[in-house]
């Protein structure tokens, strides 16, 4: 068997390891590999149809690679918490309500979750004050029952945006960042007896 033909055969078996792999950067690292071999392989046998099809193939899978590197890049910065929730806006239903305005109440069936973009919202058994770029209702959702546990007042004018629960998923299983962000943060509100200082999502 030539040397051509071992290459054949390697861009083949690498091609063939790519079925069994079940992890994105792995599996793409292995595809460019055995475009490399491909490109190789029609080269030097002549196969022009083969060599065109992993030249083509060979940028594709490098793009492929380097988004997804970025995108674990991007969720472990949100995993941190350093994530802006103004990109939820777009995809939230914005609303203004008076001051005094009863934003939800104890005991209550939990619907949505609502990003506080102007005033000032008062949790009202904790005497907490929610201010704007702040983030409420979203325990809620994950709650036994998803019954609200507190009741929630307008201290001045409110605008927010409301994002409902079917929405709140669906934002979760499409944008990996934001999905770590609100993970990190209901973990540690779960963890947590008290409240310290403001925080940037209230337990409600």
């Amino acid at each position: 068997m030539s040397v051509i033909d071992y290459i054949g055969w390697g861009a083949g078996a690498l091609v063939l390891a790519t079925f069994y792999l079940k992890t994105m950067i792995p599996l793409r690292s292995v595809a460019i590999a055995s475009n490399v071999a491909f490109i190789a392989y029609g080269t030097l046998a002549g196969l022009t149809p083969i060599l065109v099809l992993h030249a083509l193939l060979l940028p594709i899978n490098i793009l492929r690679l380097q988004q997804m590197r970025l995108l674990i890049t991007r969720v472990k910065r949100a995993s941190r918490g350093d994530l802006s929730l103004e990109m939820l806006v777009p995809y939230m239903k914005k609303r203004t309500l008076p001051a005094g305005s009863q934003l939800f109440t104890k005991g209550e069936y939990s619907e949505e979750v609502f990003l506080i973009l102007k005033g000032r919202v008062r949790i009202v058994g904790r005497g907490v004050i929610i201010k704007t770029g702040q983030m409420v209702g979203e325990m809620g959702i994950f709650a036994p029952g998803q019954m609200r546990t507190d009741s929630a007042v307008c201290e001045t004018e409110v605008e927010l945006a409301s994002v409902s629960e079917d929405q709140l998923w669906e934002l979760f299983y499409q944008n990996p960042e934001f999905g770590a962000y609100l993970l990190r943060i209901i973990v540690h509100r779960s963890a947590s007896t008290e409240h310290q200082g403001t925080p940037s999502i209230i337990k409600v």
